[in-house]
């Protein structure tokens, strides 16, 4: 039994937790819908890596959520310390990799003239397949069943419910280690160090790059195109988007290796409750500031909510208006 839980904070946990999931799983829902919907959107390698990264945000907050209700029926060791430890930290590593994406797809369009570099719409899909099998194989140890496992116990109303896992032990190619290893391997390696410095760096690089092309198109051409603004709502999304997961998650990865290194399991108090709500929150923060940032995304919004027939009849004509053109062209020749 965990004495460092409070009982109402936990009660707080499952209620708003739960709210917050069913929140977050309709919007980023919606996102995935948008880009699927909006052929404008959908042909574009930055809506492969959207619909990527709300899916990975939509497994994440059912690992951090649901899967804790599961508890109450199933007990086994594999799903409490290894499937919900997996899903958990593997959409964690992709959601923040489809960021970096991201940014990296902008700065090649900011920065490289040579068209060949940059990301198409199948090239992202490429690097969507490759990121996930990386991720499955990077975080595959956790998938062995452990030997030994240490459960978190809470008291709630008068019940003693199955919480969490405190740490378990594995046994896997001739090496034993510990849930908690794998979380201190985690909260020092891409979650908490690699991820963000990669964010960040491209970020800043993409402000330079878009800030030279403007003043470029200023000075030497006399002209400021609407891509501009484009693009700035894309920066301005990704510098929201990582400013929200550094102060949201950074704290939970930080937490959790201070417990893996000087109490040598995972740590299950009031502020490891509270980091855990705002990690779920920023789960569900990706799709509103797109909505934020860019009047494209609202606008297309608006259609599909309010007037999804003319959008699906803009879409048919749009693929259709080239046919005459190319009739045209063929006849002449």
């Amino acid at each position: 039994m965990s004495k460092n839980l409070d009982e109402y904070l936990v009660l707080l946990f499952f209620i708003l937790g739960g709210l917050l999931t069913i929140i977050g799983t309709l919007l980023n829902l919606c996102s995935c819908l948008l880009f699927y919907r909006a052929k404008s959107l959908d042909k574009t390698p930055y809506g492969i890596f959207i619909i990527a990264l709300s899916i990975a945000d939509i497994i994440k907050l059912i690992a951090e959520y649901i899967v804790h209700i599961l508890y109450f029926f199933i007990d086994h060791r594999y799903l409490v310390c290894s499937i919900t430890w997996f899903l958990t930290l593997s959409s964690e590593n992709l959601s923040y990799l489809f960021l970096c994406a991201l940014g990296i797809e902008r700065n090649l369009k900011v920065w490289i003239t040579d068209r060949r570099c940059i990301i198409t719409r199948r090239r992202a899909c490429l690097i969507t397949i490759f990121l996930i099998i990386f991720v499955i194989i990077y975080d595959h140890p956790f998938l062995f069943l452990p030997y030994d496992v240490s459960y978190c116990f809470v008291k709630l109303s008068n019940y003693t419910i199955l919480f969490s896992c405190d740490n378990a032990f594995y046994k896997s190619y001739g090496y034993t280690y510990s849930l908690t290893d794998l979380i201190f391997i985690e909260s020092i390696g891409l979650n908490n160090f690699i991820l963000p410095i990669l964010i960040i760096s491209t970020n800043i690089i993409l402000i330079f790059g878009l800030r030279r092309r403007a003043y470029q198109r200023r000075h030497r051409l006399g002209t400021r195109k609407n891509n501009d603004w484009k693009e700035q709502s894309v920066i301005l999304y990704v510098f929201l988007s990582s400013i929200t997961f550094l102060c949201l998650t950074t704290p939970t990865g930080v937490l959790n290796a201070l417990s893996a290194v000087y109490n040598q399991k995972m740590a299950t108090n009031n502020l490891a409750l509270i980091l855990e709500l705002m990690e779920i929150l920023h789960h569900c923060s990706h799709f509103p500031i797109l909505l934020m940032t860019s009047s494209v995304i609202r606008r297309k919004t608006l259609q599909i909510l309010f007037h999804p027939r003319q959008l699906q009849r803009n879409s048919v004509s749009s693929r259709l208006s080239g046919q005459p053109r190319f009739l045209s062209i063929s006849l002449s020749q």
